[in-house]
């Protein structure tokens, strides 16, 4: 390793160490290659629920030493023994937690300190440092106002400001996080979004590995940005020029009212998803095949299983790993299942197998969505229609009498 390989992959450290200085307190390179008697760099955290002095010590190589590790100590006591140096009085040190943390040009090597991965370093920065809980910048500008940091004017037209952007992010965030426990393979993604190496420039994404899809999803902050709508796609598409996936990008239209293609209101967005990547959860296959008697639900591991609570012999099985393909599986009573074979074979559809009590259908998505069953593809709203008309006027009836029946006898 040669001292100009040092210097280079030291400067990249400070480079992007310089990226995020705005976000700490303080922030100061205090040493250089040539002198080992300090640290890279200091840095101080000073928020109300985040106090923290920060070694950062830039090491290219494999492992850590021992002479590395009692550097990193020696360094440690330096900033405990003199806090001037982060900028802090000795009275004021206690209040502060302090952490050595080497960065290393691969994997993290073993140490009693913490060590991040230089390819992973915009990540752990934008973890630690970057508000991702507006009611955590709500409090700190609080706090400001109150050290007269702001005036009351400044914090009063900040708060008014901010609130009701929170209220339509925390709205977006529940049903983005509503779409990821109904699908097997919808993965949500929020700030600080460290599954990248790379700042990713929206408050979210859904990822589905199975399909390579990723749903980079803003929540505009005012109605004036969706007029840069155009720029913003421009800036995503080249951020995310590296990522190993198709990549879809749209704002939430929670002020309601703008039309572009990159544009859809929340109610409509997991219908765009379904569509873009070939994917039906299997929480509404359960739903469309759930017959209007008393029923419970029950969630496996890889299935959704829905029971009539009259003791019918009702029984809903639905199982897919990945939303694409999907085993339906219907136990019913035997007069049911009859009128289902019957309704078919006058329709002439495709409508899996029904023999003896038990309807079984093997359905597989793509995009559209359409629907695949037994080699026929149809429209998801077509496949919809059929089951409610071949398959809840043949089930209903039979069921809703079974229990009429129960209730004379008892």
């Amino acid at each position: 390793m040669t001292e100009k390989d040092w210097k280079v992959f030291q400067q990249d450290v400070l480079d992007v160490l310089r990226q995020y200085e705005g976000y700490f307190d303080f922030f100061e390179r205090v040493g250089s290659l040539s002198d080992d008697s300090r640290p890279d760099s200091f840095a101080r955290i000073s928020r109300e629920e985040k106090k923290e002095i920060w070694v950062l010590d830039a090491k290219n190589k494999a492992e850590i030493n021992e002479d590395d590790e009692q550097r990193m100590e020696k360094y440690l006591e330096m900033a405990k023994s003199n806090p001037i140096d982060v900028g802090l009085q000795m009275s004021e040190l206690s209040e502060y937690r302090i952490r050595g943390v080497f960065v290393t040009p691969q994997e993290r090597p073993e140490t009693d300190y913490e060590a991040v991965k230089f390819s992973e370093l915009h990540q752990f920065l934008q973890k630690e440092l970057i508000y991702n809980n507006i009611s955590k910048l709500v409090r700190d500008l609080a706090k400001m106002a109150e050290r007269k940091q702001l005036s009351q004017n400044q914090a009063r037209l900040l708060f008014r400001s901010l609130k009701p952007f929170e209220d339509r992010l925390d709205e977006a965030m529940e049903k983005l996080e509503e779409l990821e426990d109904k699908y097997v393979g919808l993965k949500l993604r929020k700030p600080p979004l460290s599954s990248f190496d790379f700042k990713v420039p929206v408050d979210a994404v859904l990822v589905h590995e199975e399909k390579g899809k990723a749903f980079l999803i803003d929540v505009p902050y005012s109605e004036s940005e969706f007029e840069n709508i155009e720029d913003k796609v421009g800036e995503v598409k080249d951020r995310m020029s590296g990522i190993d996936k198709e990549v879809y990008y749209t704002a939430l239209d929670t002020f309601e009212g703008h039309d572009s293609e990159f544009v859809h209101e929340l109610r409509d967005i997991e219908e765009e998803i379904q569509k873009t990547a070939g994917i039906v959860s299997p929480e509404e296959l359960a739903e469309l095949f759930t017959p209007k008697v008393s029923t419970e639900k029950r969630y496996e591991e890889d299935y959704i299983e829905v029971l009539d609570t009259e003791g019918l012999g009702f029984r809903l099985r639905v199982q897919t790993f990945d939303d694409v393909s999907h085993k339906v599986e219907v136990l019913l009573p035997e007069d049911a299942s009859s009128r289902i074979k019957d309704r078919v074979m006058n329709s002439r559809k495709e409508f899996g197998t029904v023999d003896e009590g038990l309807l079984q259908q093997q359905v597989k998505v793509a995009e559209g969505p359409k629907i695949n069953l037994s080699g026929q593809e149809k429209e998801l709203s077509e496949y919809r229609s059929d089951v409610k008309s071949l398959y809840h006027p043949a089930v209903n009836p039979v069921l809703s009498k079974k229990v009429k029946k129960t209730a004379k006898k008892s």
